[in-house]
């Protein structure tokens, strides 16, 4: 390395050394002094998402040396290749093309680095138009940082997500068991094998999941295949018999997106960009085609939920997610719900025993590690309890998450014996 290369390159080094030894002697008194500072804007930040405003600060100061750290490296990298190519004759006229090339390739870098932070997540936050996609990587990255207390993971589609309240179990049982709901809309089984890979998990960890028949019975709309799918479910999906029914444009969306985090990131993109209104437009319009009416609805849609193949390859990979979660450590507590009575009504009965039988077989297959639960164990839902076919209103999630709760305490207070 030439002398015009070679100061900068130590300059830096020491730079670097240099902000990172201060972070650690005076890391965590900093962070304290902004925690402080700051308390009352944290605890409305906080929402239900973390616990410790000292470690979360600590935490996001962690995140910006790094990935400061990781922008200064690779632009000096940049600008070593840039005067390296220079002094190759061979190699000048393309000198801009591998630039580029280049400097492409460190982008995605540092976008996949920052897609670990819960820094560079927050920028898409919007508590009211969410981005699930943004919350879930800020909630799943906030979960390495839960300490002295057992973690509970709400697991599964938006049924799930409207069961459920997290603030409201971390106010009721925060103390014992902290409670992080990464739950994705439309997820159906296979979809949660692959959500559970992606997550975090540990020995001991919780993971609830409210379901109904939709979970297996209903289609699959693709959404979480093409924001989540690894390249290691690819075996899964033709071992499962269930390749083709998977969206092709999601699962070449999923892995194109592994592959490349600046267009896996697009939607979350779009959505700060454009605005949610205009990039969630197909969605809107399709929410306005609905019927009004509950009754009609379930007359027209219940009948769609049926037993085949495709349900049968939604089952498989729901075992094979016990299985791993059960080798791991954890205990899947699985909560057979309920959809508005009228989709009960004009629905097929055998789709409802069915998933009884498959559900009951599961927890015998691993009486260790799965619990068996009926949301009607809680309360039995009436019309008035359900805010579309599928969804609890507020209240009557209120009035579950309690009985959640309560059932947890005791749970983790007889497994602690």
């Amino acid at each position: 390395m030439n002398l015009r290369l070679k100061r900068p390159a130590i300059a830096a080094l020491l730079i670097a050394a240099g902000g990172w030894g201060a972070f650690m002697v005076f890391g965590w008194k900093l962070a304290a002094a902004i925690a402080h500072r700051f308390e009352g804007v944290l605890g409305r930040v906080a929402n239900g998402k973390f616990d410790d405003p000292v470690s979360f600060v600590h935490g996001r100061l962690a995140e910006a040396m790094a990935l400061a750290t990781l922008v200064f490296a690779l632009i000096a990298v940049t600008r070593w290749i840039w005067i390296w190519l220079g002094t190759r004759r061979s190699l000048s006229p393309l000198r801009g093309l591998i630039a580029g090339v280049v400097v492409f390739a460190f982008l995605n870098m540092v976008a996949w680095a920052a897609g670990h932070t819960v820094l560079f997540w927050a920028l898409f936050y919007d508590k009211t138009q969410i981005d699930n996609f943004a919350q879930y990587h800020i909630k799943r990255t906030l979960m390495d940082e839960v300490g002295g207390k057992r973690r509970a993971i709400l697991l599964g589609s938006s049924q799930t997500n409207r069961s459920i309240d997290e603030v409201l179990m971390n106010q009721e049982i925060g103390g014992k068991i902290w409670t992080t709901e990464l739950t994705q809309p439309g997820a159906r089984g296979f979809d949660l094998l692959t959500l559970s890979r992606d997550i975090p998990l540990g020995k001991g960890d919780i993971v609830i999941c409210y379901l109904s028949e939709i979970m297996f019975a209903g289609s699959g709309n693709g959404i979480v295949v093409a924001s989540f799918m690894n390249f290691s479910e690819v075996p899964d999906a033709f071992q499962l018999g269930g390749w083709r029914y998977l969206p092709g444009d999601a699962v070449r969306s999923g892995l194109l997106g592994r592959a490349l985090p600046l267009y896996r990131y697009r939607e979350s993109l779009s959505n700060r960009v454009l605005g949610w209104s205009i990039s969630h437009l197909d969605q809107q319009r399709f929410d306005q085609s609905l019927e009004s009416d509950l009754e009609a609805q379930a007359k027209r849609r219940a009948p769609d939920l049926r037993l085949d193949e495709a349900s049968g390859f939604e089952e498989k990979a729901f075992s094979r997610m016990a299985g791993e979660l059960a080798d791991k450590g954890c205990t899947l507590v699985v909560i057979s719900g309920d959809n508005h009575p009228a989709m009960r009504r004009y629905g097929n009965p055998e789709v409802i025993q069915h998933l009884e039988h498959f559900l009951t077989d599961l927890a015998k297959k691993h009486p260790r590690n799965f619990v068996l639960l009926h949301g009607s164990e809680f309360f039995m839902p009436t019309d008035s309890d359900f805010a579309d076919l599928v969804h609890f209103n507020d209240e009557a999630q209120r009035r579950f998450t309690l009985k959640l709760a309560d059932y947890l305490s005791r749970f983790h207070a007889d497994s602690a014996r």
